[in-house]
């Protein structure tokens, strides 16, 4: 994957700009946050929007958008410039103009019945693809129903060495959307912010806490990669967490224990965390360990 440079970051502000001025007013949130995603990702890759003889593709740019029925004339003309501009960063020949020239239509003297997908709402499907509950409806288009576990739509043929690089690129592999994969993997009751994962996927901020290294082990589950294969392209390995349970304990304890507890401390039973605690007290802390020196 190509690196970044400054020209690609300031693009990538200008178009996130035109999508909260533009796009922001005619859909839902979920589906402004899958443009924002899907446009992006055109410039990290540098990579054409999707063309079907020589116009866009609306079909294609609609499913990796998320957006489970077509796109209306409104959200097209809106998102165009968009399309326009990336075509014209990346010099690229423009997009012919697709202009649809509606055929007259025949009267229709039935009165269609009520179906179900008329009012369907998104489902989350398990792994067996049994719909489960059903979520509630928000404006505008409607995003796909989840799957637990989805099928690579192609083989993982490149491993990018970055955090950043290595999670849009198993986003794409797997077919999701920002928003998409944010729905599969934050349950009901969570508080975890979805512009935190969005951070990620800009390369504006990295995972540090306990509850963010958590929710890697979950997209790293929907995605069956090897556990830890995120943490380990993370920059700056040697920091420590934050978010460890310690209760009481002082700001200042805190930030020393923090370097020797195991990622998964605040799983474990109290007592073994009571152990853990009293022995980094013990050894580390105030003994005669090289930690001592620093």
């Amino acid at each position: 994957m190509p690196k970044q440079d400054v020209s690609s970051r300031h693009f990538q502000r200008k178009i996130s700009d035109f999508c909260d001025v533009r796009i922001a007013p005619i859909a839902s949130k979920q589906i402004l946050e899958n443009i924002k995603l899907f446009l992006i990702s055109l410039i990290i890759y540098r990579k054409s929007p999707p063309l079907l003889n020589g116009r866009l593709d609306w079909t294609t740019i609609g499913d990796s958008c998320g957006i489970e029925v077509e796109m209306t004339a409104e959200l097209k003309n809106h998102l165009r410039p968009a399309l326009d501009a990336i075509l014209r960063w990346l010099r690229l020949p423009p997009a012919a103009e697709n202009i649809r020239h509606s055929k007259p239509t025949k009267p229709n003297h039935r009165t269609p019945a009520p179906t179900a997908s008329s009012t369907r709402k998104p489902q989350r499907l398990g792994c067996d693809n049994a719909p489960t509950q059903p979520a509630s409806a928000s404006p505008g288009p409607q995003p796909k129903p989840i799957q637990e576990f989805p099928e690579p739509l192609f083989e993982a043929v490149d491993d990018p060495e970055s955090f950043q690089d290595a999670l849009i690129y198993q986003i794409r592999r797997f077919g999701d959307s920002y928003w998409q994969l944010y729905r599969s993997i934050i349950r009901l009751g969570e508080n975890f912010d979805h512009k935190t994962l969005l951070s990620w996927i800009q390369g504006e901020r990295a995972p540090r806490s306990i509850a963010s290294f958590d929710i890697l082990s979950r997209i790293e589950r929907r995605y069956r990669l090897p556990q830890g294969y995120f943490k380990a392209k993370l920059p700056h390995q040697s920091r420590s967490l934050n978010g460890h349970d310690l209760g009481d304990i002082s700001p200042a304890e805190r930030r020393r224990l923090a370097w020797h507890l195991p990622d998964d401390f605040g799983s474990l039973p109290f007592s073994k965390r009571e152990e853990i605690l009293d022995w980094v007290r013990r050894v580390i802390i105030s003994g005669s360990t090289d930690y001592r020196r620093y």
